[in-house]
């Protein structure tokens, strides 16, 4: 049972850092959204990576260190281009934190998210008792998955490769994902006046490369946003070589993703559920 959390915990934190953003606050107001489930986090570290010899406390976790992670907006669509319009529309949305615990051999990335309705099939495998848990669980900040990093693996540091790559790093930057174009995590520069000016990926691009080199800005990893903005939108939907797991991505990937994750997290608030009757028998 614990290879299989862990295994799907895995997967959820991958399409997690797929469709992801943050705010150059990296933090953001996370104390006073989820530091009350402090024991919970220490719990499902604990149990997933017992073998592991890992044991952590709530002294262990910092939440100063937590990436907030804006999810399920296309921000090519809006009209404006201004930073504080897009961060007041990615507000509006839903979001999550990834929140980093140092180990002694690595790092363990917890992906806390807000708890999600119970859905008709979910019913179907969830007994009385788990559904209820769901129930209760609704719009409550849960630990929804968890990945572990081995020392020397940093992908999980957004702040350290975008420093890496254009230096101070202006505040009301934000981190995007699940846009047309790119596969994965970019970054939203502002200039002076306010205006998202660059557009800057924290991965390696593909096949989406050679159809935005020309928007390049001086730098191989720094776009213009304008032109990639003007890209995105002109992509046929018809195309999927073209748009391909980008521009349909909001009427495939996201239907997948949000359907997916559904389903794990309902998988592992059963397993909490679990744990909570192994310890009261006990």
């Amino acid at each position: 049972m614990k290879r299989m959390f862990v295994f799907l915990s895995t997967l959820l934190i991958v399409f997690a850092f797929s469709i992801s953003a943050f705010a150059s606050d990296l933090s953001s107001n996370v104390e006073n959204e989820v530091m009350n489930i402090s024991d919970e986090i220490v719990t499902v570290v604990n149990e997933i990576y017992e073998n592991r010899d890992i044991k952590v406390t709530a002294e262990d976790i910092d939440y100063s260190k937590a990436y907030k992670v804006y999810v399920d907006t296309n921000i090519f669509r809006l009209s404006t281009n201004k930073a504080d319009k897009i961060k007041e529309t990615l507000e509006t949305g839903n979001y999550i934190y990834l929140l980093p615990i140092d180990v002694s051999d690595g790092t363990i990335v917890v992906n806390l998210q807000k708890g999600l309705p119970l859905s008709e099939n979910s019913k179907k495998v969830l007994s009385l008792e788990e559904q209820q848990e769901v129930l209760d669980n609704v719009g409550k900040w849960i630990v929804s998955s968890v990945y572990f990093y081995e020392n020397g693996n940093l992908n999980f540091d957004y702040e350290r490769k975008l420093k890496s790559l254009i230096g101070v790093i202006p505040e009301d930057t934000m981190l995007v994902g699940s846009l047309p174009i790119f596969e994965d995590v970019v970054a939203l520069i502002p200039n002076e006046d306010g205006i998202i000016e660059s557009i800057v990926p924290l991965s390696t691009l593909t096949k989406e490369k050679d159809l935005i080199n020309y928007s390049t800005k001086n730098n191989s990893y720094i776009y213009s946003y304008k032109q990639i903005k003007e890209i995105a939108n002109d992509l046929p939907d018809a195309d999927p070589n073209i748009a391909g797991e980008a521009a349909n991505i909001e009427t495939d990937i996201n239907y997948i993703m949000i359907a997916f994750s559904v389903v794990l997290t309902l998988v592992i608030v059963a397993y909490m559920f679990y744990l909570k009757k192994k310890k009261i028998n006990e």
